[in-house]
């Protein structure tokens, strides 16, 4: 489920921000030459196997498979979305004389798209109920995403048409693609933030992402702290009055983060026991902030106080990208950003820097893996379209090392090992430029990738460049 933002302060916050850039955007500035520029850059995702399997087999056919996409092809169509609009901003305004006028239009713009996408379907939460139905298709639980049906002025958004039984299989026979499911809405908008902000500075592409930047950040972890409170208790009981006996009508799980700490801090509890629907008919499916503890709404709460991290970035300030160092070969550039993601064993504080020189696009990332008691850490690095075979081939390496929670548990105080490696290779053949991409990982969690157990993918593509 996506709780539609509607706090109060919503639009105080949007509108001293919307202000900040535009007079960000407008100030004079000393131009530094960037070591290379793509305008606008989309992915098309064709292929991604093994997913694409149980898409095929959930929907029915291969081709109606597409209908469930993968977490890597529904982030990539909304950062098309995101990246062609604002780009679009940006190129019909360019001519402008007056650097205020360009800078209020272009921002305006680009936050007037932002609201009215929010709600529909490619948007941010179309992408947050798709990577929740991502982690169900994996399973074979065949779902439906209520964004399609353009729900505008609804307080909640649900992943809906699901039976009983398909949940409490995927419940009681994989338990942390259960607890996955619960958050992988909200790491779905964060993975869009980050790759947002990724192409923003490896491409020097100068994108008006900044009022989207803070609906993401403001938003998800506002749903969190959310849970916690009362409000939540009236929503959950007018969602079972207005759905009734109809078992398909029901989203998933309800409110997102009391039912993946309901399921954290119960892990013996079968499906069934969460009794009778109201109705009287099916299963009560969704857990009100009311039907916790007072520890488990304690952990709640202090998950939402670890989502202001998300904030602690320069590019949600107007710093795209920082100049290190000045050289007549290229410029050296850097830039950082801190992430808190909730997990099947609690959350990932993550610290990641940017760096860029006249020959490399290079990241390192420093994960922080947080159950109850535990803590335990990772390493994440790589290169983005390093040019070899003289630029006739870009190729984007990533190395991960890990010890996450053993069998990726909430209680355990033992670490288990793991990793990840990945190639992206991209034929750079001018504007249309074809891609394969294979990436193996142990068992573990990772943003972005449905598998929580050892796999090996394969996805190919098109980038389409606008230089």
């Amino acid at each position: 489920m996506k709780k539609m933002f509607d706090n109060p302060h919503l639009a105080k916050c949007l509108s001293a921000v919307v202000v900040a850039a535009i007079l960000l955007y407008a100030r004079p500035t000393n131009a530094q030459t960037a070591n290379d520029t793509v305008r606008l850059l989309l992915d098309l995702p064709l292929l991604d196997l093994p997913y694409q399997s149980y898409a095929s087999r959930t929907e029915g056919n291969f081709l109606a498979g597409y209908g469930s996409p993968s977490m890597k092809q529904s982030l990539q169509m909304t950062t098309n979305l995101y990246s062609a609009a604002h780009f679009g901003a940006k190129e019909a305004f360019k001519g402008m004389n007056s650097p205020l006028l360009r800078a209020i239009l272009t921002y305006g713009t680009a936050t007037l798209f932002d609201l009215l996408s929010l709600q529909a379907p490619l948007g941010n939460a179309w992408l947050h109920e798709e990577y929740h139905r991502a982690v169900l298709t994996r399973r074979e639980v065949k779902s439906a995403n209520e964004v399609n049906r353009f729900p505008i002025g609804q307080e909640v958004i649900r992943v809906y048409r699901i039976a009983d039984a398909d949940l409490e299989r995927m419940h009681d026979n994989h338990r942390n693609d259960w607890l996955r499911l619960q958050v992988a809405g909200k790491e779905g908008e964060l993975h869009l933030l980050q790759t947002l902000q990724r192409n923003d500075f490896f491409y020097s592409q100068k994108m008006p992402h900044i009022p989207l930047y803070w609906l993401i950040t403001f938003a998800t972890g506002e749903y969190v702290r959310s849970c916690a409170k009362g409000d939540f208790n009236r929503i959950v009981n007018e969602m079972n009055d207005k759905e009734g006996r109809d078992i398909l009508a029901r989203d998933f799980t309800g409110p997102d983060y009391t039912a993946w700490a309901y399921a954290l801090f119960r892990p013996e509890q079968r499906y069934k026991a969460r009794g009778v629907h109201p109705s009287g008919v099916g299963i009560n499916r969704y857990i009100k902030p009311a039907d916790l503890t007072e520890e488990e709404l304690d952990y709640i709460r202090k998950q939402g106080r670890l989502q202001w991290l998300n904030f602690l970035s320069p590019t949600l300030f107007g710093f795209s990208k920082i100049c290190l160092k000045k050289s007549p070969k290229g410029n050296h550039y850097g830039n950082f950003a801190v992430r808190s993601v909730l997990t099947p064993f609690g959350n990932d504080v993550s610290v990641e820097a940017w760096y860029q020189s006249p020959g490399y696009n290079l990241f390192l990332v420093l994960h922080n893996y947080l159950n109850r008691d535990g803590f335990l850490t990772g390493l994440e690095m790589g290169m983005v379209d390093q040019p070899v075979f003289k630029g006739k081939l870009a190729l984007s390496p990533r190395l991960m090392m890990w010890r996450q929670p053993e069998n990726l548990s909430f209680t355990t105080t033992e670490g288990q090992l793991g990793g990840l490696l990945g190639l992206k290779a991209r034929a750079n053949l001018g504007r249309f430029n074809p891609y394969f991409e294979i990436e193996g990982k142990t068992a573990g969690w990772v943003m972005g990738n449905v598998f929580l157990e050892e796999n090996v993918s394969v996805n190919a593509g098109v980038n389409v460049l606008f230089r």
